[in-house]
């Protein structure tokens, strides 16, 4: 522990040491603005000193009501001077501070306008930060970083964005689920390949905005689907030539990673191609692949077919469990075409993976009158494969129309093979019962959709419009594996009966989906229009699961038990109209949509049928308030219905966990979801000083909860159930200032969340109510061509408390500490440290406590400069204190899952970044 408090010291006195070299060789810069008629002071002037090689901000003030100004704390260099008034012509001027001597302007004489309005010089300060209607934009070269920065380093000192140690971006308190450069995708669906591949210095802006649908973009309807997105505004002259990367390296033994990317860009075209092959678990997948790979759970591929509904993808991301391998290779062609400016977007991507590891897991039951353990032992190994193609198609056939047609293919294959050993121990820790289970599953899923959209402008304004949109799609997912399971379960510590499961099991499922859309917008005045709407919606679900017993040696006994024909087909007619009105820095919309829905369950196996029908209502409200230029603010409402899956509904028993048995509900009811949310953004120029505020509640009717029902075996059967009273809730505020005399960024997150839940066990109602506060504070600091330094430190609180025992209030506390330092030492040599250390409480008496204290740390030499070729030396958990561990905390459960993961390794790396029509960074 005393070797862990030297370490976390070692940054700080070194952060100590380079924060005194850089503040001694600081200036003054003062003066008095008047007017040359008047002889009058000007209160309130704008004094903006600027770097003369790039424009990039360095300070910033106002005159005082005596005309009077000063800027302290200004570095050495050639500048250019911007004095502004309103009314008047700006002042510009060089200046060149030696970082010791003040600088006295005297007397900044002012001309009106009306007297030189031929002598105005055209010019505008740029602020950092700006709004523009929903979208929050930041100029980049206004942050200062590191020549060799990526993206991802720039998002991390941007005031209101966070970026994790796995490459997550979060913005205004969301998740951001898609990076664009140029408003177009970058290799597709995963913001990692833009944000760790591009520079910097090649970025004009960064956007940060809520994308709608594709379908609420072109229609103007406001269906509640958005994203949080991020838009990177390439310079110009990064939109010219060619530029990459590759890179190589390995330990020469188990670890090794690789990876090039090659981009080719013209004022219209965009092309790229990126390929990896890695074994250290670095080249993170796709966040939209969302499909349990990762997990050492073998229900992700149960062979006993619920998971028919299409929730993510193929992928997901690593999460650091087991030994991962991966092998990727992405290509992307972007043109934008003709005189209309028609584009295209295309993209085709292959994966391969293969994850092997070994899991135990301990956890604890808590019932109403008992509370029974489980621990778990698991290895897992499975590989997955899949290809995958997109377009994206806007043409514009005249000023007045445009086609839009998009579409999307993935064929894959998987592999999984998984034993587990599991025992269940009641309260005085006597078995209950054991099990040993195999179960391997191999499948393949295609998934095809495409759509089109024709909007017709029927005025010159474009405020009437008409839009018609179609779209079908279809889902095939086949599987076969066999599942080998015995169960032991005891009385008083001597065997009672054994169960023992031998079966195949084999799935066919498909689903295909189809709509129909049109919209129609009328303009009432000049601020109000109208927007009238009618949509049909189809989708039909078929899924044929067998389970087949073992006889003679063969698996040709149909267990009718776990096995089912099933369809499940549902049909609706959605109309709605919704009301705007834009005016100045105002905007509000509001609407309703009703929606008539037929469902109809039908047993194959059985001939029997059940057919249902619903009246939805979706209505909807928005109001934005834009009350500076750098400031807004949003509230927003959506109410929307949630249909219950294939998987919840199907009257099927799912044994791929004989102690954990899911059964189906055909008589669930559609869920309805009120989510209201706000946000608040507001940057002051001047003191460079950011606020942003958001929060948000959602509260559910007939939400999707769960029945379990608990026997004295340790059995446990499920099934989804309708309840009300379910609900969650956040909030969360950035406020970010710069301190300029000692050029600190600072920004303070503090975060809160909780909720409420409510399930059946054994017959009895459970609500459990969960809190979590999680504040945040980081610091960073740069001083160019010498080193930049940020620090993170971020404590939490959970508390969980249930219905069945409200004297036990479950709370525990956890610590988070960051560090990420980079120093530029002699010509061509870059030293680079990063620190992840967690501290938590302990868990239950027998628990020790997982404290990791992970330290990374890498020294690279330019060997060939004038190329950009590197030689990298780095070393990745250097004390080998990486743990694999994840803990699940409630009232009435808790369970600590530790796991196989990546741990000390070394690689010596080559890089070389090229480029063209470029110096290097250094140069």
């Amino acid at each position: 522990m005393k070797n862990m408090k030297k370490l976390t010291l070692l940054p700080l006195l070194l952060f100590t040491c380079f924060f005194s070299v850089s503040y001694a060789q600081q200036s003054v810069v003062k003066g008095r603005i008047a007017d040359t008629v008047s002889k009058q002071n000007l209160e309130h002037a704008v004094i903006s000193l600027l770097h003369s090689k790039d424009s990039t901000l360095v300070g910033f003030a106002r005159a005082d009501n005596k005309g009077h100004f000063e800027l302290k704390g200004m570095p050495a260099g050639l500048f250019v001077v911007m004095v502004t008034y309103p009314g008047y012509v700006e002042m510009i001027d060089t200046l060149s501070l030696n970082g010791q001597t003040p600088y006295d302007f005297g007397l900044i004489p002012l001309n009106t306008k009306a007297h030189l309005l031929q002598e105005v010089i055209v010019r505008q300060t740029i602020a950092p930060i700006r709004i523009k209607g929903d979208t929050t934009i930041y100029m980049a070269d206004s942050f200062k970083m590191r020549p060799d920065a990526t993206v991802e380093d720039l998002l991390k000192i941007l005031p209101g964005i966070s970026v994790n140690s796995k490459g997550e971006i979060t913005a205004q308190g969301q998740k951001v689920q898609k990076v664009y450069v140029d408003g177009d995708e970058f290799f597709g669906d995963d913001p990692t390949m833009a944000t760790q591949n591009l520079n910097k210095k090649d970025v004009a802006q960064v956007q940060v905005f809520d994308k709608k649908s594709d379908q609420a973009a072109l229609t103007g309807i406001d269906d509640g689907q958005k994203q949080k997105a991020i838009n990177l505004v390439m310079k110009e002259d990064a939109k010219k030539g060619y530029f990459g990367k590759a890179e190589a390296g390995s330990d020469f033994k188990q670890y090794y990673q690789s990876k090039i990317t090659a981009n080719w860009f013209t004022s219209t075209k965009k092309m790229g191609a990126y390929l990896t092959a890695d074994r250290t678990g670095n080249n993170h997948m796709s966040w939209e692949e969302q499909q349990d790979f990762g997990s050492l759970n073998m229900q992700m591929m149960d062979g006993g077919g619920i998971m028919i509904n299409n929730e993510g993808d193929e992928f997901n991301t690593w999460n650091a469990k087991g030994i991962p391998e991966s092998q990727q290779m992405s290509f992307m062609y972007n043109n934008k075409f003709g005189k209309l400016k028609s584009n295209t977007a295309n993209n085709y991507g292959y994966n391969h993976q293969f994850l092997s590891g070994d899991s135990y897991t301990r956890s604890t039951y808590i019932l109403p009158d008992s509370l029974y353990y489980n621990n778990q032992d698991e290895h897992m190994r499975g590989s997955r494969m899949r290809n995958r193609i997109s377009t994206k198609n806007e043409l514009n056939l005249d000023s007045a129309t445009t086609l839009t047609i998009n579409a999307r293919g993935s064929w894959s294959k998987n592999d999984q093979d998984a034993t587990r050993s599991s025992e269940y121990l009641n309260s005085h820790q006597a078995l209950i019962n054991n099990s040993f289970r195999h179960h391997y599953s191999n499948g393949d899923k295609n998934d095809l959709k495409a759509d089109v959209f024709l909007k017709r402008k029927l005025n010159k304004a474009g405020t009437r419009s008409v839009t018609i949109s179609a779209g079908m799609g279809k889902i095939t997912d086949n599987s076969d594996g066999y599942l080998y399971n015995k169960t032991q379960y005891y009385t008083n510590g001597l065997v009672d009966s054994t169960q023992l499961i031998d079966q195949r099991k084999r799935n066919a499922s498909i689903i295909t989906t189809s709509q129909a859309m049109v919209t129609y917008v009328e303009p009432l005045t000049k601020r109000t229009s109208i927007n009238l709407n009618y949509t049909f919606n189809s989708s039909n679900s078929e899924q044929d699961a067998r389970s087949y017993e073992r006889g003679n040696g063969k698996y040709d006994s149909l267990n009718l038990l776990y096995s089912n024909h099933f369809k499940y087909d549902y049909y609706s007619h959605r109309g709605g109209i919704s009301w705007n009105y834009i005016y100045k820095k105002i905007t509000l919309r509001a609407g309703l949509g009703l929606q008539e829905l037929s469902m109809k369950q039908t047993n194959l196996y059985k001939d029997s049928s059940y057919a249902r029908n619903f009246v939805n209502y979706f209505p909807s409200a928005n109001f934005s308030w834009r009350f500076a230029q750098t400031g807004v603010f949003n509230l927003g409402y959506n109410g929307n219905t949630q249909q219950p899956s294939l998987s919840q509904l199907q009257p099927i028993l799912n044994n791929i966990d004989p102690l954990n048995i899911t059964i189906g509900n055909p008589d669930l009811k559609p869920a309805f979801n009120h989510n209201f949310n706000f946000y608040m953004y507001h940057y002051k120029v001047i003191s460079k000083r950011n606020i942003n505020l958001w929060g948000g509640i959602n509260i559910n009717q007939n939400a999707f909860s769960n029945k379990s029902i608990v026997d004295k075996q340790g059995k446990r059967t499920n099934q989804a159930v309708n309840v009300d009273g379910n609900y969650n809730y956040y909030l969360g505020i950035n406020i970010g200032k710069e301190i300029k005399f000692m050029k600190l960024s600072i920004n303070f997150s503090p975060r809160m969340n909780g909720g409420q839940y409510k399930s059946f066990i054994n017959g009895l109602e459970n609500t459990t109510r969960n809190f979590t506060i999680s504040p945040e504070i980081n610091i960073g600091r740069y001083s160019e061509k010498k080193f930049d330094l940020n620090l993170s430190y971020g404590p939490g609180y959970n508390q969980s408390t249930s219905s069945f025992s409200t004297s036990i209030i479950t709370k525990y506390w956890t610590q988070n500490f960051g560090l990420n330092f980079h120093y530029f030492m002699i010509k061509n040599w870059i030293f680079a440290t990063d620190i992840d250390a967690t501290y938590r409480q302990k868990l239950s008496p027998g628990d020790n406590g997982i404290h990791t204290f992970v330290w990374n740390a890498s020294i690279e030499r330019k060997i060939i400069p004038k190329k950009d070729i590197s030689l990298i030396a780095s070393i990745n958990d250097i004390l080998n204190q990486r743990v694999g561990f994840q803990p699940s905390i409630t009232s009435n459960f808790i369970s600590q899952n530790t796991y196989t993961t990546v741990q000390r390794y070394a690689l010596l790396s080559l890089r070389w970044k090229f480029n063209k029509n470029r110096k290097s960074s250094d140069n």
